[in-house]
């Protein structure tokens, strides 16, 4: 059946019968809480094909569950910066994205990036910042510098939630100490320790699950959060007082992919997933969902109201926009050494 559905091509696929396909699957591992269920629905009912969907909240558990044989994935998320070292440790099927028709919706600064610069890999998915959303009836201060999260005032200590991802958390500690990303400095590695280990008594929770801190916010458990601008966006909603900031050190920006792990057994419905998923009209809905920014051109008709103005979504001008680099392995064992030390 899957030669069948390769040997037809995408187009055919969308629209082939749901009982010639009524068997088929699909395994996806993605970001927590990535996919609406309206989403899947729609594909489930154009393909046949039956998604199943599981989980994780870092990049760095993604690549573990790779390593680990993949666990029958066929679509993965990855950030843009894990993409080279999934490539790296041939985890991922090449499958040529740069060469198929949706392809030519993408972004144009998106289109072959860096990170996969033949498009042999990868597809975004969606794209966004990364900074701090606080309570803004809970403070009142000062709040354009990453300061307010590394030196919390009086009504915000205990009250802050940090990401368990390692790379995140140090990227944001390098950008506020003015260090540059991926470091292999071990002086410059322990001054970003120390900042962190002078932060951490006021620290509550460690998290990455967006949808946790979200309600956390919303209930008032806490009241500050590392977190991505889409998702500040969809807190707001439930608590009005919730702000994004955007401070002078600047804020990182990431890009969230579409790859095929190595291995996969349904590698066409995978590649049907990801072309329904290129679609203007598609990557619409997932943007009125996350509400992170989309990489697919014409998504604007299909766009909710309030996305237009959401000041989560649009970059003040001016402000310095630092995208996650792929650290070599010195960083990466400096990185894995702060953090053990950290969380003891």
């Amino acid at each position: 059946m899957s030669k069948l559905i390769a040997s037809l091509g995408t187009s055919l696929l969308l629209s082939l019968p749901l009982a010639v396909q009524a068997a088929e699957k699909l395994n996806v591992v993605s970001w927590s809480g990535y996919f609406s269920p309206e989403i899947l629905a729609k594909f489930q009912k154009q393909t046949g094909i039956e998604v199943t969907v599981d989980s994780y909240d870092s990049n760095e558990t993604l690549l573990a569950k790779l390593k680990q044989g993949g666990s029958g994935y066929d679509v993965a998320i990855p950030s843009h910066q894990f993409i080279p070292i999934l490539i790296q440790e041939q985890l991922l099927e090449r499958f040529d994205p740069a060469k198929e028709l949706y392809y030519a919706s993408v972004v144009d600064n998106l289109k072959q990036p860096t990170w996969d610069p033949q498009g042999a890999y990868s597809v975004p998915f969606i794209w966004g910042t990364t900074s701090v959303v606080l309570d803004g009836a809970r403070y009142t201060g000062p709040s354009d510098s990453y300061k307010v999260l590394y030196e919390p005032p009086k009504e915000l200590q205990g009250r802050i939630n940090m990401f368990d991802s390692v790379s995140e958390v140090i990227d944001m500690a390098s950008l506020y100490l003015n260090i540059p990303l991926c470091s292999e400095d071990p002086k410059q590695m322990q001054q970003i320790l120390g900042l962190l280990k002078a932060q951490k008594p006021f620290v509550k929770t460690y998290s990455s699950k967006a949808g946790a801190i979200r309600e956390n916010l919303a209930a008032g458990e806490i009241d500050m959060s590392m977190f991505w601008g889409g998702s500040s966006m969809r807190a707001r909603e439930m608590k009005p007082s919730l702000k994004y900031l955007y401070p002078k050190e600047g804020v990182l920006a990431w890009v969230d992919n579409m790859v095929i792990p190595k291995g996969s057994k349904n590698p066409a419905n995978a590649k049907a997933f990801i072309a329904f998923l290129s679609q203007p009209e598609n990557a619409a809905m997932t943007q009125n969902f996350l509400k992170h920014q989309s990489p697919i051109k014409g998504v604007e008709p299909f766009l909710d109201a309030g996305l237009k103005d959401a000041p989560e979504l649009h970059i003040p001008e001016g402000t310095k926009v630092v995208f996650s680099q792929t650290c070599g392995e010195g960083a990466i064992r400096l990185a894995d050494r702060l953090w053990t030390n950290l969380m003891r």
